[in-house]
């Protein structure tokens, strides 16, 4: 039989037979005079085998493996390799329902869906902000990346941060200190840069109330320095001269919360026995 009969009587294409030939699961056969390629029952055989078992589940990567050994012990199914591919059938379906918990959940909320469920609807908290469309090419490209990137303690610290910005009322305060941040040009004086930076401070006490210690004391990694350096395009001199100080305004509150935390902790507990008013008599 020639290629495009096989192809046919088999229901896959000519295009996947040379496939086959290529990965090693079907042998080529011998050419005629003419120069095709002259199929024997047995290939065609061995091609519904291959379809058969790729439409179970079997990878071609693995099907010349079953199949040899399906022939070797002799019968018609391999147990082993059934209950793999069982195994492996029951986490792609979990996997599969996950995704489409997942994907129920962004329709019903309308969150974007090129961001981590629990990301969006963080974001949808901030005031102003109910998707990436509304956000800056900037602001949009280090949403992105964060929502990405942040692991599970940080998207928790995040949640503390946004929910006690609203509870405090700091959207407005926040949003004026952002102006003047951005309307800060590149040699505005000593005096300038220092006030904004100590008035930053003093609105974000509630804020920094919410952050780890841990995470800020330890040295940043690369993601981190990464997403800073995301966070701080675009900005001038000034206004990450004022950035620089309110983060190491917020280290120095960070290590005297840590040192007050170790000095409780160490200090001994001192332990009041009950009265025995029998002991006294």
């Amino acid at each position: 039989m020639r290629s495009n009969e096989v192809a046919k009587l088999a229901g896959v294409t000519v295009r996947t037979l040379r496939h086959y030939h290529q990965l090693g699961l079907l042998s080529e056969p011998p050419r005629r005079a003419n120069g095709y390629r002259d199929y024997s029952p047995a290939d065609v055989a061995r091609v519904l085998r291959i379809k058969r078992l790729a439409g179970l589940g079997f990878s071609l990567s693995r099907i010349g493996d079953v199949l040899e050994e399906m022939d070797a012990e002799g019968h018609a199914t391999s147990a082993s390799a059934l209950d793999e591919l069982d195994r492996e059938l029951a986490l792609e379906i979990a996997r599969l329902q996950e995704q489409r918990r997942t994907i129920a959940e962004l329709r019903a909320e309308h969150l974007d869906p090129d961001l981590p469920v629990r990301f969006a609807r963080i974001l949808r908290k901030l005031a102003g902000v109910d998707s990436l469309a509304e956000t800056s090419p900037d602001d949009r490209t280090a949403l992105i990346v964060a929502a990405h990137l942040y692991d599970e303690k940080e998207l928790g610290e995040l949640e503390r941060v946004v929910d006690t910005i609203a509870s405090e009322r700091l959207v407005e305060a926040m949003e004026r200190l952002d102006e003047k941040l951005c309307a800060l040009a590149p040699d505005a004086p000593e005096q300038e840069r220092a006030t904004l930076a100590a008035e930053s401070l003093e609105t974000l006490v509630p804020v920094i109330a919410c952050f780890d210690a841990a995470n800020w004391l330890r040295p940043a990694t690369d993601r981190e320095r990464f997403l800073d350096e995301i966070a701080f395009a675009g900005y001038n001199e000034a206004q990450q001269d004022v950035y620089n100080r309110i983060e190491r305004g917020i280290e120095e509150i960070m290590t005297e919360r840590a040192q007050r935390e170790n000095a409780t902790a160490a200090s001994p507990q001192v332990v009041h026995e009950p009265f025995d008013s029998d002991a006294t008599s």
